[in-house]
């Protein structure tokens, strides 16, 4: 993609140029990893050049953070903020390692710069966000045509287009988002917060609620402000990954449970202690990866092209708070999703009939792998407490696409 930018705002040097960056963002020669050209020139037709979600504006999102501050007007941040914010999610499968600025790990626009200035412990548990998300997202497809890669076919990727992928790595991303604050605020690795709210206790409960609850109320909060689902109008597509986004809120929310422990002489369990506590977080991947299966495309008919202008679309506040009332339990998607037949080549089957599918009729090879694992282990001499194995060796099947 290959970006213009006005006269007076070149790449060389110069009070308020380019090569000084944004105070907080990341270092232009970041850009070459997201598949960004920035060239000079005039920003003419910036609108109808960003405004199709398959005119890969995701990267002109991740390039338009790195061009705040100095480099654009006050003017021009306010007019792209929700635009750059609704496409944090490809910061999430695109960045690697730190990349400058408050948030550190990932490009961001100048109002999530000040989120993670602001408060302590942001950036390093949005590392830790993205970390369950990648890893849990290649976990749930490992043996899928698609696994969690970004690419499709030579240079395009699942963020070109809104498919069902799309939809699932926005809803995983902020369910991780949500799990990792809710989490650090309840270890106390956030300034801001700290344990949850607690409920008041009743004179029938055969428990008393304590202990330090996972704060699920700020984890929600700082996830909607960060990847700016608050937002009123908007065009369909933007509608859409907010509201697969807030399915992967409710995931997080659907699965959080009492976690009770018992006090009293001896386990009698005369006192009960009870808190709220989130599932691990692998149970939320999973229940999302069924919502994947389960998703819906939005017919053409149904839906209006990014480029119509949000003034134009038909779609009161009123009618936003009512869907936020509902529960968001499906998740939508735009476009058929591509074969993936590309990217699967030398990837490893589970077994020969899971080849059949994963390896796009190409064939599979099978090769012959030895492990050597521990044994027959036991006491010396019957007695604790020094263990003796012994080595055994086996040979196990695996099988790769041609």
């Amino acid at each position: 993609m290959v970006m213009n930018l006005p006269h007076g705002l070149g790449l060389g040097g110069g009070g308020g140029g380019l090569s000084q960056g944004h105070a907080h963002g990341h270092a232009l020669a970041g850009l070459a990893s997201l598949g960004i050209i920035v060239n000079k020139g005039g920003l003419s037709g910036m609108t109808g050049g960003l405004a199709g979600y398959g005119s890969t504006l995701l990267n002109g999102g991740a390039a338009l953070g790195a061009l705040g501050g100095s480099a654009m007007s006050s003017g021009m941040d306010s007019s792209y903020e929700h635009f750059i914010s609704e496409h944090t999610v490809m910061a999430v499968f695109t960045s690697q390692g730190q990349v400058g600025g408050p948030c550190r790990y990932m490009p961001a626009t100048r109002r999530q710069n000040h989120q993670c200035r602001k408060e302590t412990g942001l950036p390093g548990t949005l590392s830790e966000a993205r970390r369950l998300a990648t890893t849990h997202c290649e976990d749930q497809f490992r043996y899928d045509r698609w696994n969690c890669s970004i690419h499709t076919r030579n240079k395009r990727n699942i963020f070109k287009k809104l498919y069902k992928e799309t939809a699932f790595v926005h809803a995983l991303t902020a369910a991780a988002m949500t799990h990792s604050i809710a989490r650090a605020c309840a270890e106390g690795r956030m300034t801001k917060c700290s344990c949850g709210p607690r409920k008041q206790n009743r004179a029938d409960q055969d428990f008393q609620w304590g202990g330090c609850n996972d704060n699920l109320k700020h984890g929600k909060r700082v996830t909607r402000s960060f990847l700016d689902l608050r937002g009123g109008d908007g065009d369909e597509v933007t509608e859409i990954l907010r509201h697969d986004s807030e399915v992967g809120i409710e995931a997080v929310s659907t699965l959080m449970k009492d976690k009770c422990k018992c006090h009293g002489v001896s386990g009698s369990c005369s006192m009960k202690t009870c808190w709220k506590k989130m599932a691990d977080f692998n149970a939320t991947a999973m229940l999302l990866r069924q919502k994947y299966n389960q998703a819906i495309r939005r017919a053409p008919n149904q839906r209006t092209m990014r480029q119509v202008p949000a003034s134009r679309m038909k779609k009161p506040k009123q009618r936003r708070k009512k869907q936020q009332s509902s529960q968001y339990t499906t998740l939508y998607y735009l476009e058929t999703s591509p074969t993936y037949c590309s990217v699967t080549k030398d990837r490893e089957c589970m077994h020969p009939d899971n080849c059949a599918t994963l390896c796009c009729g190409r064939g599979y090879v099978t090769k012959v792998q030895k492990k050597v694992e521990k044994c027959r282990c036991r006491f010396e001499n019957g007695r604790c407490c020094l263990l003796i194995c012994d080595y055994c060796q086996s040979f196990e099947n695996k099988f790769f696409c041609k």
